[in-house]
């Protein structure tokens, strides 16, 4: 299982936020360049950008990103970036400057050939689908806006079109430290045969054992590191490999 450190972006500082709120932003790196070289150091091997004022329709942080990818191609450190992808030109851009895979959801849940059109001309080991949901539907534009979709029926079809793996977020245990939403995560990885990420609400290192247990591919973990409930060096521990 792989557990890779997230680095949000908003404003131009690396962040957090509570629920998935805006507005709830909390400071951990006023320089996402020095918490990207703070994990190269811990020994990551892949990290996971979000950037939250893409989500909610800002370009302003596209410069930065574009400097942290090329940093972390040069170091040999692979990426994962969703926040604000709206177009196949904006994704296929991403992958061409070095990002190893993209994460797109506002775009697949209005668009859902638009994976399988990625996935012909790149290839479904770059695609990554977000699915954050809330209150049992599939929320979109940076979790501002609820639609009425149910993830499992759109994940399955998203799984037919092509995507690589699905990045599966509880909005309410965003940043809450409740605890991960076993049942949801368990009732997704029983309904589609790819990888899932799971995202939203670890506490500690029992709950990362919890979701190893169950089967999940990886997990996004950010505020429990930087509010240190994780040791850093769990990245590198081979019981969780």
């Amino acid at each position: 299982m792989e557990i890779i450190p997230a680095i949000d972006i908003s404003g131009g500082k690396c962040v957090r936020l509570f629920k998935g709120q805006k507005g709830t932003e909390k400071i951990y790196y006023e320089n996402p360049l020095d918490a990207l070289a703070f994990w190269l150091n811990q020994g990551a091997e892949r990290l996971h950008f979000v950037d939250l004022d893409g989500a909610w329709g800002s370009d302003k942080n596209k410069e930065l990103l574009e400097k942290m990818v090329k940093k972390a191609k040069e170091s040999n450190l692979k990426v994962q970036i969703g926040g604000g992808i709206r177009s196949y030109e904006a994704a296929i851009e991403l992958i061409y400057r070095g990002a190893d895979r993209i994460i797109i959801g506002t775009l697949a849940v209005n668009n859902p050939e638009i994976v399988k059109k990625l996935a012909d001309e790149v290839g479904s080991e770059h695609i990554i689908v977000a699915l954050d949901y809330k209150e049992g539907k599939i929320s979109i534009h940076g979790w501002t806006t609820q639609t009425d979709k149910n993830p499992f029926m759109f994940a399955k079809k998203i799984a037919k079109l092509g995507a690589g793996y699905i990045l599966f977020s509880s909005v309410e245990a965003d940043g809450a430290f409740t605890g991960p939403d076993v049942l949801n995560i368990k009732k997704l990885m029983e309904s589609v045969d790819i990888p899932i990420y799971a995202a939203g609400g670890v506490r500690d290192e029992k709950d990362l054992i919890t979701l190893k247990k169950i089967g999940v591919y990886g997990v996004i973990v950010g505020k429990a590191f930087y509010e240190e409930k994780l040791p850093f060096s769990i990245i590198k521990n081979t019981k969780f490999k």
